[in-house]
Formats: C-alpha cells, structure tokens, sequence
C-alpha cells in the first residue's frame, strides 16, 4: 500500500501514513494529542485540525454541522473525517500545549501512621560453633516474625551473600509480616510510597514518605485515555476493540509512570527506594488500569470482573519502583460506584460520624453515598460529562482561556482561566452561565429559551440569536475554531440532564433512609467541579437546595487523599474492606417510579421570567 507524508504542527511531527487512513489513527498511532470525545464517531466536534499543506478536502456532512462556514473556508475539519489522501500538513487546534487546572490537594482525616510498608535495620549475631542456625532462622530471630514458609526466592537467594558483606548488618523490607526486599547499609529512613488518583478526566500521582507521612511532591496530567472518549462507556467500547484493551491500559500506565518520574525528581528521591503505590480510580479505570475486560462494566446488569483490593508486583504492571515494590488497588463497592468512593468516605470518616451527611463526588461520573446511624447508602447517576464542559458546544476542560465565571447585570461580563482571551467553556463557567440565564430571565424553568417580541428592550437581547437553527445566547467573540461563544439550546439540555440526575440521585438515597432534605446536617463535595463553581449558581440551577449552601463542605481529591491513608495506615486500609461490606448500593433504575422523579428534576427552580411573566 502506498504512503504518504504528514506534518502535525505545532508540533512539526512528521509521519508516514497509508493512503487511505483516518487521520484521528493516524494521529494516535503517532502519539499527537487530538481530543476526540466521541471516539471518532463525529459527534462531538472536538477533533479539530486546520490544514495547512495540501489540498483541502470538500467539508463531510458531520463537518458542516459542527464547523463554521468561516472557519470550514479557513480549512478547519474534524480529524476523524479526514481521509489521508497526499503529502499534507494539519494544525492540531487546542491539543495538550494548553495548560489545564486539576486538582490534586484533598481533605485528610486523621489517623494513626502505621503503613503496610516498613523498613528496619538489623544487626544480627553472627554464627558460632554454638550458634549455627541458618540464615534466615537468625533473620526471624532478630525481627521476631516467623515467615520463612513465605519467603521470595530472591532473597533467600541474596540473604547469605548480603549478611557476609555486610557484617551480619543488613536493611530488611516488610510488607505487612512478610518479608519483600532486602539492603545493603541502614536505609530504614528511606523509604516512600504513591498515592495515585486515576479520573476519567484527569490523574494525580503523590510521593509520601513512609516514615513520617509527608506529602512530598505532587504531579498532575489529563487521562490519556480521553483521546477514546472521555466517558467510561465510550471506553469499554474501545476496549472491544482488537488491541484496544492493552491500547487504553499501557496508556494510563505509562502515565502513571512518568509521573513518578516527575514527583521523584522534584523530591529528589530514589526511584528504588519507593515500595508500594496505592491507586484509586472508578471502576472502570481500575479495570482498565489492569488490563481486566471492562466490558461487564457497560452492560447489564453491570458486573465487575473484580470489586477487592488487590495487591500486584509492580514489575508486572511495568512501574517503575523498587524491584520487588508492590502495587496496592484500593477496593470498589459496584461496576459505578468504584474506589474512587471508597477513598472519598475514607477521607471524610463517614463511617464514624454520628452526622447525617452527603458524600458528592461530581466529575465526568456522578456518585453520591449518604450515611445516617452507621448505615451507608450509594448510588451512581449518569450526570455526563457537562458539569466538565464536555459536550457543551463551546466547552472545554479547566484550561487557560476557558471562561470559569458568568456574571449578567446588566451587561454580561466573563472571567477567564489564567486571564486569557476566551476560547470556551469549562464547567463552572457552564454552570454560572446557565444560573445567569435564568436570573436574567432568558430560560425559563422548562429550560426553554424566551422568546422576545421585535424592539424587546432588554439589555442583553440583541445576544439572543438563532444559529445552525438553535436559539444561542453570544456569550463572547471567540479565538481559534470558536467564532463565538455562546450557550445553546442543547447546551442547557445537556445541565438539566446532569443537574436532574444528581438532585433525582439525591432524592432517591434520602427515601430510602427516610430522611427529608431539611434534616442533612453536612454535605461533603468532593472534586474539582465543587472547588470551581459558586455555590448561589449550584442553588439557581437546582443542582443542590439552597439550605443546603451553608452545610457544604468542600474536600477536594478525596480520592487521592484515601490513597495516601491507605498507603500510610493498615487500619485505614481494613476500613476500606469494611466500608465495601457495608455499603448498600441502590440501582436508581430499580427504584420505583424513578423516570418520574427524574423528568421532575429536570426542571430548573422559577427563573426571571417566569416571574415576570
């Protein structure tokens, strides 16, 4: 077959493609950064490249409904409708040279440090014509725990070499009673571990020290995963495809261990001196982070292929860390309600306060826990990815130039990530755009925009307009593919989806305890989603009761903090195990009437206009 030759700018890779191929599998193949939330099906319209070099194609049906005619003139197209046919150049518009805002720090609670991992160093008798017994019978000996019917072949074959070059003296690692790694010289102060957070959206890695409990150093990069979709559903679905498994699991690995590499060298730390990692994701990152076959997760009835913490070398996994450091998996309650929960009530202490509280976790996947007398409920809801900014028109994720914040008063004024022009918006600038709408009067509660008689007088009505056949609230003029920014239609369909399925999740967790919105005495709102937006717009729109505003707590990346617990405390990491044991999973789609409770969230609280009306 024949090939051809691609420049990807700005990068100016050059690549052989064959002629023929999709330039988004072209892309990946090759390791450029090119969204595409939909896979490639078309849909979502974030694939954009602008060619530069060579012949441009006529605009495919799917490019003419998502692109501008100006920027379709300029050469703009969507990456999985381009077919490689010569010698080209294609701009990637908006890949990862932007720099994004993810959130690493969370809440922590307190405990105990008694970690998994420790190191002692020993100084053994040496043998004696009165004192012969074997090597690893003397190793027993000094650290009064018996585990030579479990000990790795490694050191078994390493400990007689160690002992006589070093005087009998010798650094032992200790992974609960069993015995892992042996060092030469006391290097009992060094010892660390990481705390990993895999999001759909977003991971964190944290290196902590073992013997003290510090948080080190922290680094954070979007999933790269979200070049298959950035829904977990998208994902299982590419993980059916052949290659695609292994594809999606080295990806995140490969993440994961680079990320080590960044913590380790601003910390100034030895790679062989970490021990174990502790990783905390959904359920669906878990399993794909293992390379186990995810596609249970996305069909019913929604089984995992595994739910307990497990503990893995790390070698087979391909991290990096010490030769025999172990990789610990924090345990999941159900196939949408993961470790990711488990960490965030770790984190919080749910299951020992006495409180009636709210566990909100609201990121590309909703999940809410509530716990009343010692008794812990959850449930998942499919919130989507628009609290995020995904399929939103003009969203994006938390990036310099994405508008965070909406205000209409009334002129509309906007306040950008990093002070940038506006490219798009992020999820908070959704959510405050949406809650402004409806405080000025331009959506009513049904989500429908007003309709405006000729001459309205309205100050913000010349920004009412209907585009591609939409009504679109102009927002801004936009930079790059986004002519102007605005608020669709579809747009403020895509927030009462989301919005309706937390609050009917809420709802549904409340009644089955018996519990009425009044007598919550705390909410705990975990990610970066809650540390973003306003609280009045979360109220304006519904998405949480305005009485609930002054019992908000926010706990950043719960997740990552219930990995650093687990990594520095063994009662914590048996807690896990019990809160899996203990909590009630409730299966909204079983819960009756649900549809129709759900429909009746999805109504926004009375807005300008009805009240002017």
């Amino acid at each position: 077959m024949a090939t051809v030759e691609i420049e990807f700018l700005p990068q100016s890779r050059f690549v052989e493609a064959d002629q023929g191929a999709d330039l988004l599998q072209v892309a990946r193949a090759s390791r450029i950064d090119i969204e595409s939330s939909c896979n490639g099906t078309g849909t979502c319209g974030k694939c954009l490249v602008q060619q530069t070099e060579g012949e441009v194609s006529p605009p495919h049906p799917d490019e003419i409904q998502l692109i501008s005619r100006e920027d379709l003139s300029q050469g703009v197209r969507l990456a999985c409708r381009q077919k490689v046919s010569e010698r080209a150049a294609f701009r990637v518009l908006f890949g990862s040279e932007r720099k994004h805002r993810i959130l690493s720090d969370g809440l922590m609670p307190k405990f105990e440090l008694n970690p998994k991992i420790r190191k002692l160093h020993v100084q053994l008798d040496k043998p004696s014509l009165h004192d012969a017994v074997d090597d690893v019978s003397r190793l027993e000996r000094a650290l009064e725990i018996r585990f030579s019917e479990r000990i790795p072949l490694a050191i078994l074959q390493q400990l007689p070499g160690l002992l006589r070059a070093e005087e009998f003296a010798a650094t032992v690692i200790l992974s609960g009673q069993d015995i892992i790694g042996l060092e030469a010289g006391n290097t009992a102060d060094l010892s660390y571990g990481i705390a990993v957070d895999i999001g759909t959206t977003t991971m964190v890695v944290s290196l902590v020290n073992l013997a003290t409990g510090d948080e080190l150093a922290s680094s954070t990069m979007i999933n790269p995963q979200k070049t298959y979709g950035l829904d977990v559903f998208t994902r299982i679905q590419h993980a059916q495809n052949a290659g695609g498994l292994e594809e999606l699991s080295l990806k995140v690995r490969e993440a994961i261990d680079a990320l080590i590499g960044d913590v380790c060298l601003e910390a100034a730390v030895n790679r062989e001196y970490v021990y174990e990692v502790a990783v905390s994701g959904n359920s669906t990152m878990m399993h794909l982070f293992l390379g186990v076959d995810p596609s249970s997760l996305g069909r019913a009835p929604y089984s995992c292929g595994f739910s307990l913490g497990v503990t893995l070398p790390a070698r087979e996994l391909g991290i990096t860390i010490a030769s025999f450091g172990e990789v610990y998996c924090l345990p999941s309650v159900s196939a949408f309600v993961g470790a990711d929960i488990v960490a965030g009530i770790i984190s919080t202490e749910l299951l020992h306060k006495d409180e009636r509280a709210l566990f909100i976790d609201i990121g590309t996947n909703g999940e809410i826990a509530f716990s009343s007398k010692g008794k812990i409920f959850a449930c998942s809801c499919a919130a989507g990815p628009a609290l995020e900014g995904m399929n939103i028109s003009c969203g994006m994720r938390a990036a310099d130039g994405a508008i965070e914040k909406v205000v209409i008063n009334p002129n509309v004024e906007l306040h950008t990530i990093g002070n940038a022009p506006a490219i798009g918006l992020c999820g908070s600038g959704v959510i405050d755009a949406v809650a402004e709408l409806l405080q000025a009067g331009v959506i009513a509660s049904s989500g429908r925009f007003v309709t405006l008689e000729p001459g309205a007088k309205q100050p913000w009505a010349d920004r009412l307009r209907t585009e591609s056949g939409s009504p679109t609230f102009i927002l801004a003029s936009g930079t790059g593919s986004n002519s102007t920014i605005g608020i669709t239609q579809k747009d403020v369909r895509q927030v009462q989806l989301a919005k309706g399925a937390i609050h009917s999740g809420i709802l549904v967790l409340l009644r089955s305890l018996g519990v009425d919105l009044s007598e919550i005495d705390r909410v705990y709102l975990a990610g970066a989603f809650g540390c973003h937006v306003r609280m009045e717009s979360m109220a304006r729109i519904g998405l949480l009761a305005e009485e609930l505003l002054d019992r908000v707590t926010l706990v950043g990346n719960s997740s990552k903090s219930g990995a650093i617990v687990c990594l520095l405390s063994q009662v914590k990491r048996a807690e896990a195990m019990r809160i899996v044991q203990g909590v009630e999973y409730v299966e909204l789609s079983c819960y009756p009437d649900f549809d129709r409770l759900f429909a009746r969230c999805l109504a926004f609280p009375n807005s300008s206009a009805e009240h002017t009306a």
